[in-house]
C-alpha cells in the first residue's frame, strides 16, 4: 500500500478507469478517487467505456465516455477491473501513462500495472479504497463517504452478501457518519426501477429455464425480445436475481443480448466457484459472483454453452 500512496502523491494528472459495464461499486470508487485526488490539486478525470446506466445517474456527474479523445495525464488509475481486456477500447490508454495503478477485490485479478493493490477479501473496491483513503490521511467529507458508501452497498447488494464481513459493517458504519442519506442511496440503487423494465421481467420470469434438476437456472433476454418492450439491455439490472431466488437453485444465470456481444452474469447459491466459469469465457469476478462475455455466437449458443460450463461446478 505505501507504494500505492507515493505514486499517487506523485502524480500531476490522472485518468481514472472502471470496468466496462461499470457498476455501482465501479463508479462510486472512481468518484471518490476523483475526489481525493482534486483535493490533493491532482488534475482526475473518469473516462467509462460506455454511458453510465441510467439507474446509476445520481453517481455519474462528470464521468465521460472515452471515444478515442486525445488526454494528458501521467498517472492511469484501473479500478474495480480484474484484468487490462476488461477496459475494452480504454486499454490502450495504459501505454500512455508514465504509470499505472491497479486497485481491486477480485480474486481473479491478474495484478497488472507498475504497482496494484487487490483486497481479495474485500466486499468491495470501495472498502480497498477506503482504507487506503485512511492510510494516506484523507479526511472524509460528506461526497467522498457517499461514494464509497454507494461502491460498497452496490456490491453486497446492501449487505446482504456473504462477502460482508465484521469489518464492512464498520466502515459502512464511520460512512453514515458523514452525513450521507444512505436510505437514499440504497433506494436508488435497489428500488427505483424503470416500469417498462419491471414489465419485462414480469414476461421473462415466466421463461426461467432448468437444467440438472434444477440445480442451474437462466433467464435469457434476446435483443428482439427487449426491443418488443422498448428496453436497452444495457439498462436491465438484477435479472440474474430473478432465477436465484428460486428454492433449490445452485447456480443461477442471466444473459443479455448486447449489440456486440452476450453479456452474462452469474451467481452461486451454494458452494459452486461461479468465477471459475467465467474464466472459461475470459470474465472472472467472485465464488459466488462473476461475469464474461461471448462474442460471435447467438443467445441460444452461448446459454448452452455456459450451462454445459455449469455442471463440472455443480
Amino acid at each position: 500500500m505505501e507504494d500505492i500512496i507515493k505514486l499517487i502523491e506523485k502524480a500531476k494528472s490522472a485518468l481514472i478507469l472502471p470496468h466496462i459495464s461499470a457498476d455501482g461499486d465501479a463508479i462510486g470508487s472512481c468518484q471518490a478517487m476523483r475526489c481525493v485526488l482534486s483535493d490533493m490539486g491532482i488534475n482526475a478525470v473518469i473516462y467509462a467505456e460506455e454511458t453510465v446506466e441510467e439507474r446509476l445517474y445520481f453517481i455519474a456527474d462528470g464521468v465521460r465516455v472515452y471515444n478515442g479523445d486525445t488526454i494528458d495525464y501521467d498517472t492511469c488509475i484501473v479500478l474495480d477491473c480484474g484484468d487490462e481486456d476488461r477496459l475494452g477500447t480504454r486499454k490502450e490508454l495504459l501505454s500512455k501513462a508514465k504509470t499505472v495503478i491497479n486497485i481491486d477485490h477480485h480474486r481473479t485479478n491478474t495484478g497488472f500495472g507498475d504497482a496494484s493493490l487487490v483486497v481479495s477479501d474485500a466486499s468491495a473496491t470501495g472498502e480497498v479504497l477506503f482504507n487506503l483513503f485512511r492510510a494516506m490521511g484523507v479526511t472524509l467529507n460528506s461526497d467522498i463517504a457517499g461514494y464509497l458508501y454507494t461502491a460498497i452497498c452496490s456490491d453486497t447488494g446492501g449487505f446482504a452478501y456473504s462477502n460482508v464481513s465484521q469489518d464492512t459493517f464498520k466502515i459502512a458504519s464511520e460512512l453514515v457518519s458523514h452525513n450521507i442519506k444512505h436510505w437514499e442511496i440504497s433506494r436508488l440503487l435497489f428500488d427505483c426501477v424503470d416500469m417498462k423494465a419491471e414489465l419485462l421481467k414480469a414476461e421473462i420470469t415466466k421463461d426461467i429455464r432448468s437444467y440438472y434438476g434444477g440445480k442451474v437456472r437462466t433467464v435469457v433476454i434476446s435483443r428482439e425480445f427487449a426491443d418488443k418492450f422498448n428496453v436497452d439491455p444495457k439498462e436491465l439490472e438484477g435479472l440474474v436475481d430473478l432465477p436465484r431466488r428460486i428454492r433449490g437453485t445452485e447456480i443461477a444465470v442471466a444473459l443479455k443480448e448486447l449489440d456486440d456481444k452476450i453479456r452474462i452474469s452469474l451467481r452461486s447459491n451454494g458452494d459452486s466457484d461461479v468465477s471459475e466459469i467465467a474464466l472459461k469465457f475470459g470474465g472472472g469476478g467472485h465464488i459466488k459472483a462473476a461475469g464474461c462475455s461471448i462474442l460471435d455466437v447467438t443467445i441460444d449458443e452461448a446459454e448452452k454453452m455456459v450451462v454445459d460450463a455449469c455442471k463440472g461446478a455443480i
